[in-house]
């Protein structure tokens, strides 16, 4: 097992199920505060599919079917096979019947195919994220669905003293300087093919952001 996959299965599952408890520390807090937002900005209604893209240890799950509701569903895909042993715990705990769990490498994800049907909503809270990934992200939406992803972005200016309380403690959670300066481009690839694109970077030091958008109903191509 490499250093990434051991991270993963057996490190980072335990952090994460302990976040929902350490709200207290800033910087958790404003990270809880932006997962939130993120759903909100997705707009769901009963009855919507959603698909949760690094669902991790499953944090989302509940926020998301307080609002789809029994007849909603839920796929969330992460490649970790740990992060999804804790997402299934959940899951099994609440005992819903309405969630499923996938695991895939995102870079060869192929939703669109491997579902055989689009959703409503795409969420992709400090998930992974490349340029072919954001793509089949949107591309699987229905038209008009939504989709929202957040994130660290770089810090500008006088904030940029914030980097040893804000990004290096991140790299413990395998989060790179390479990645942190892609969130830009990230943004700009929702502005071009979304509609109503909204950012939201209101937390400590302007350091996390959610952006959000609607998949046109008509192609913008």
């Amino acid at each position: 097992m490499n250093i990434t996959k051991y991270i993963y299965n057996q490190i980072l599952p335990k952090l994460f199920k302990l976040q929902s408890r350490s709200g207290w520390i800033p910087i958790v807090k404003d990270l809880i505060k932006t997962k939130k937002r993120a759903i909100e900005y997705l707009d769901l209604r009963a009855g919507n599919t959603v698909l949760v893209s690094s669902v991790g240890a499953g944090f989302e799950l509940g926020f998301i079917l307080q609002k789809i509701g029994t007849t909603g569903s839920v796929i969330g895909v992460d490649f970790a096979q740990g992060m999804l042993r804790e997402a299934q715990d959940v899951i099994n705990k609440n005992k819903w019947n309405n969630v499923q769990l996938v695991q895939r490498d995102l870079r060869e994800y192929q939703p669109e195919h491997e579902l055989g049907y689009k959703v409503d909503a795409v969420l992709s809270n400090f998930g992974y994220l490349d340029d072919e990934v954001l793509v089949r992200l949107i591309e699987v939406l229905k038209p008009g669905g939504r989709i929202a992803i957040s994130g660290p972005q770089p810090l500008t200016g006088f904030r940029k003293i914030l980097y040893p309380i804000t990004f290096i403690p991140e790299m413990a959670f395998g989060l790179t300087w390479k990645s942190l300066h892609d969130m830009s481009k990230y943004m700009a690839t929702l502005r071009k093919e979304c509609n109503d694109v909204v950012m939201n970077e209101n937390t400590f030091g302007k350091y996390f952001v959610v952006v959000a958008g609607q998949k046109p109903i008509i192609d913008k191509n």
